[in-house]
């Protein structure tokens, strides 16, 4: 059957076969941006390593684990691992005793992190068949290498560590390397460019060393502190507001990429948030009774923010987290009854949210809670006498971990044991990655995220890539000039007593005629079971730090007469009535403590969590203040908290003559006490948590400040705009012809810290045309690192008052919109908005009227024309291939003319 076509069809086909090729060829007058073809390159160097990958080495990438001791010998449990189970990864830490905190620490873990590089990409030497190691649980399916040694792909490893600041127990590697804050204490300084530096640090330190994943920094936010329960989550956080801790750990996460160059991942923890847990972390399972909008306003935003993607980009930015940790945590408005780690049903449910979604999409990675946390056993081992590792770990990968988290894998520390839990896992893994479809789809997926991040750290070329580092590259080590010193004086806070701003509670430094007593909580810790032990602040240190700063070698403001020492251990031991004088605990008698407090005319106390579960000495000064007030009531008594700020109640810091907050136990810290005992700086900082026996955390507008409006872009009745040059004094009038607009911006709106206020926060503008008395609803925008934009329509041919308004921060400078003067009369009173307490505005808060940009933190005003949501940019530049194109789109539009004109 022939089809005849009409001559009109036939003109129609010819018109849209004209139309399409325009098309065609216009659309192919955008390049394909830089961008989109690294991500087509770097795909196609994914699939590359992915297809030489044998399915035992897919299988292993999914696995990080921990080893026991530092033999990394071709014969070494972990040196199977590596090469015959192909994990991915290794986590290094001094509490297994990788390395030893000493005066070779640097070294060390070089060394160490260069043989893991090496073993990786070293094939193994050929066995016909592993030895069983001893079983001490589920029975150990044992492998047969099976391909030739040609076909061993020589992939780099991940080597994580935990090192988050403060020192012991949360900062693995410290001897050698700068001493770090912890996150609250840079929370404190309220300052993200001090995030930005401690993270390069931290970058920098572990990219020279070879450790190329952090395990941090943790995002949790720290809005209900529980000073009842020491243990928790306390100074690992930056904080109490969702703003502010994101503020921070993007810095932080920016930080770690900069000073590594790209070398070391960030893994921020613990998904999707656990700051109002009750329990320890990983020790129990707390259930946090949230519903998802819930968790939305709190926990999620510092996440969202971390994981915040430019739609154009197509690769992590640097402030942009490359995975997050789980948390083992039950969240009661999921309805789960597992930590969400392991929870199937809902942990996908988080991950597939529209701010994570497209981070995940871009290769963000998701790393399960370590499996072998008490708190991970706690709702899958009933009375079990064999250790779940199948179950763990299909559990958690199922949930949606890409990479499965092995430390402590065992019931006890047996080496054996874990080794014996880790390789029965990765067996498990194999079997069912060649026998079900959907496993070996999921794993392959997963596979290909992990590939693509180590290609971030080495490049395409993982398979001839030179993972291990030089040894002279040590001598780069604290070379970044940062002043931790200026950081620590930057975030002390007064935390009581409230006084007027200049006003010193200690008016004047200890003078000549008077003694100083301090004392300290020196509990002793280690790093493992045969480490050394070692004092978390040592008794005498703050009293060495004050001589060498303030005494007869430096400022001479005080001898050695003048100032003694004594642990919290020796207090709580003399203010125990039940101790005789022979027993050990009393090392220093009872008569000779309570002779020192009473000829001291200073009591200082160095203290840190209060925790006497763990620390029986901790709480040696609520001790003395509960039932010794009487012999100091008229003695200068100062705390130093060099942990979190909430664990004395009110009655407590009532007696106490100041309570200062320093959040961080490093030398520089205690240097900073001591400055501040001396007064060489008053305290700036602001404690980033609520304390309640203090007051919550209040970041609303402060009242006292005023808010001013600052006209930035003219906009006529056709949508023209014109940017509005700033004057060097404010511009207070402007004329404008009905239907004419001004879009304005606020000066910065601060808290009642001085910080700018968290996005989100609400702002009312008023509008008042004075002449007819007739005020109009107020209009509400919402901040930008406090600052809000919004666009006033001038709707009457008559003068018009604007004024801005943010909660109790009601002093404004009206804005006059003429022709005509404006009085400013007493307008009509319009309804005054009533307090709503604390805002809780979120980082995703999506404001009435949207700015139009995003100001800097605290931003100057500018004239820079800021182009209304409603009104077409500015075009740029014509460049040549705009040009072509837009002549030959005209050519055949004028072909399909000439076209119909001949038929």
């Amino acid at each position: 059957m022939v089809v005849k076509i009409s001559p009109t069809q036939h003109q129609l086909n010819r018109i849209l076969g004209l139309i399409l090729l325009g098309v065609l060829l216009l659309t192919s007058s955008r390049a394909t941006p830089a961008a989109a073809q690294d991500s087509i390159d770097l795909e196609a160097a994914v699939e590359t390593v992915f297809n030489r990958l044998t399915p035992q080495e897919r299988v292993g990438q999914l696995f990080i684990v921990s080893f026991i001791g530092n033999d990394v010998s071709s014969e070494s449990d972990i040196a199977q691992l590596i090469q015959t189970y192909r994990i991915g990864g290794v986590v290094i830490s001094a509490k297994n005793e990788n390395f030893a905190n000493d005066a070779n620490t640097p070294t060390e873990v070089l060394a160490l992190t260069n043989a893991l590089q090496n073993l990786a990409q070293t094939p193994p030497p050929v066995r016909q068949e592993l030895s069983s190691p001893a079983l001490t649980a589920t029975p150990v399916v044992t492998p047969v290498i099976t391909g030739p040694v040609e076909d061993y792909a020589p992939l780099p490893l991940f080597i994580a560590t935990n090192q988050e600041g403060d020192g012991y127990p949360n900062t693995q590697i410290r001897a050698g390397l700068t001493s770090l804050p912890s996150q609250m204490a840079i929370g404190a300084t309220w300052q993200p460019n001090n995030a930005e530096t401690i993270g390069q640090i931290v970058g920098q330190e572990l990219s020279l060393l070879g450790v190329n994943m952090l395990l941090g920094p943790s995002l949790d936010v720290l809005d209900a502190p529980r000073p009842e329960r020491g243990g928790l989550l306390g100074i690992r956080a930056f904080g109490g507001h969702p703003f502010w801790v994101a503020q921070m750990g993007q810095a932080y996460i920016r930080g770690v990429h900069q000073g590594s160059g790209n070398r070391v991942l960030t893994i921020a923890t613990h998904f999707p948030g656990s700051g109002s847990s009750d329990r320890e972390i990983d020790k129990e399972v707390p259930t946090i009774i949230k519903s998802l909008e819930e968790l939305r306003q709190t926990e999620l935003p510092p996440f969202f923010r971390v994981t915040q993607l430019d739609p154009n980009q197509t690769t992590l930015p640097e402030g942009t987290t490359d995975g997050l940790m789980t948390a083992h945590v039950r969240y009661g408005g999921l309805q789960g009854n597992v930590p969400i780690s392991l929870d199937a049903p809902n942990l996908p449910i988080l991950l597939t949210l529209k701010e994570i979604a497209p981070w995940r999409e871009a290769g963000g990675l998701i790393v399960s809670a370590s499996l072998g946390a008490p708190a991970a056993l706690e709702t899958i081992v009933a009375n079990q006498e064999t250790f779940p590792a199948r179950r763990l770990t299909q559990d958690a990968f199922l949930a949606g971990s890409d990479i499965l988290h092995l430390t402590d894998f065992a019931f006890s520390t047996d080496p054996e044991a874990q080794f014996s839990n880790i390789s029965d896992a990765i067996t498990f893994f194999q079997e069912k990655y060649a026998t079900d479809p959907s496993f070996q789809t999921k794993v392959d997926k997963a596979v290909r995220k992990i590939l693509k991040a180590k290609m971030k750290i080495y490049g395409p070329n993982l398979l001839t890539v030179e993972a291990s580092n030089p040894t002279e590259r040590l001598q780069e080590l604290g070379r970044l000039a940062v002043d931790i010193d200026q950081i620590a004086q930057e975030g002390v806070t007064l935390i009581t007593p409230l006084t007027r701003e200049g006003v010193n509670p200690l008016p004047r430094p200890p003078q000549p005629n008077e003694t100083v007593l301090i004392f300290t909580d020196s509990r002793i810790r280690q790093d493992c079971p045969d480490c050394p032990e070692f004092p978390l602040i040592p008794t005498t240190a703050l009293e060495e730090i004050i001589l060498e700063l303030f005494g007869p070698q430096a400022t001479r403001q005080i001898t050695p007469d003048q100032i003694s020492s004594l642990s919290f251990s020796d207090l709580k031991a003399a203010l125990n009535e039940n101790l005789v004088e022979s027993d050990e605990e009393l090392r220093i008698s009872r008569s000779e403590v309570e002779a020192r407090i009473q000829a001291a005319d200073w009591l200082i106390f160095a203290v840190l969590d209060i925790n006497p579960e763990v620390a029986p000495q901790s709480d040696a000064v609520r001790a003395l203040l509960r039932n010794r007030y009487d012999t100091i009531r008229n003695k200068t008594l100062v705390v130093f908290s060099f942990n979190a700020p909430y664990f004395l109640d009110e009655t407590e810091i009532s007696q106490l003559t100041a309570y200062y907050g320093f959040y961080s136990k490093g030398r520089d810290y205690l240097k900073a006490a001591a400055r501040l005992l001396f007064q060489q700086f008053e305290p700036t900082g602001a404690s980033p948590v609520g304390i309640p026996a203090v007051g919550p955390l209040d970041l609303s507008p402060d009242p006292n400040q005023t808010i001013q409006l600052q006209p930035i872009q003219w906009v006529d009745t056709n949508g023209n705009t014109a940017p509005i040059e700033a004057q060097e004094d404010p511009i207070t009038t402007f004329d404008l012809k009905q239907g004419e607009s001004i879009l304005f911006r606020t000066s910065v709106i601060v808290d009642r810290n001085g910080n700018p206020v968290p996005n989100g926060t609400s702002v009312n503008f008023l509008r008042l045309y004075p002449l007819e008395g007739l005020p109009l609803e107020p209009l509400t925008a919402g901040t930008i690192n406090g600052i809000a934009e919004i666009t006033i329509v001038k709707e009457r041919d008559s003068p018009l008052q604007v004024r801005a308004l943010s909660d109790l921060a009601a002093q404004t400078v009206p804005f006059n919109i003429g022709p005509g003067i404006v009085d400013t009369p007493t307008p009509t009173p319009s309804p005054t908005p009533t307090p709503t307490g604390t805002p809780t505005p979120t980082d995703t808060a999506t404001p009435t009227e949207t700015p139009t940009s995003e100001p800097s933190v605290t931003p100057e005003p500018t004239a820079t024309p800021i182009v209304a949501a409603n009104v077409q940019g500015p075009v740029g530049p014509v460049n040549f291939v705009d040009l072509f194109y837009s002549l030959l789109a005209m050519m055949i539009v004028g072909g399909i003319a000439f076209t119909l004109g001949g038929e």
